[in-house]
């Protein structure tokens, strides 16, 4: 077989694989496992970095909940339809952030809720942290034992 017959061939069949279906989180080639140990031994600012944030591990819906009933020392149903309480947009908030949950997505985790309720909802507690330091503390102990 000619050099010219073994790149030809698979030209013409249409078998050739193209290195980028092989891309892993727009960082590397190769399998997960290798992107995950390149991400192990990078640098810099992991939140300016958009392909280390793809590929980190996002926590579920379930571990969101559970980590916010633990720091409020209450279930779930004792405040997430409670008026005024944090605990149900701290979730949402923590879905969004660390879980990269959709507003869609989050809308029906807690019960039916449509985007723009969500969004809003999301909206009220970023202005609500920024005038609460002692609630903006609870979420990011909240994210770091994510």
């Amino acid at each position: 077989m000619t050099l010219r017959q073994y790149t030809q061939g698979p030209l013409r069949q249409g078998v050739i694989e193209r290195p980028w279906d092989r891309l892993v989180g727009g960082l590397a080639l190769g399998s997960a496992a290798f992107a995950k140990q390149l991400v192990g031994g990078v640098g810099g600012s992991r939140g300016k970095q958009k392909e280390v944030r793809r590929l980190a591990r996002r926590p579920s819906w379930a571990e969101i909940i559970s980590a916010v009933e633990r720091l409020k020392g209450a279930g779930w149903g004792q405040f997430c339809d409670r008026y005024g309480d944090w605990g149900r947009d701290g979730a949402l908030c923590l879905g969004r952030r660390a879980g990269r949950l959709s507003l869609a997505e989050l809308g029906r985790l807690v019960g039916g809720t449509g985007c723009a309720a969500v969004a809003q909802a999301l909206t009220r507690f970023g202005r609500r942290m920024e005038r609460a330091p002692e609630l903006r503390q609870k979420i990011a102990r909240i994210q770091k034992q994510m």
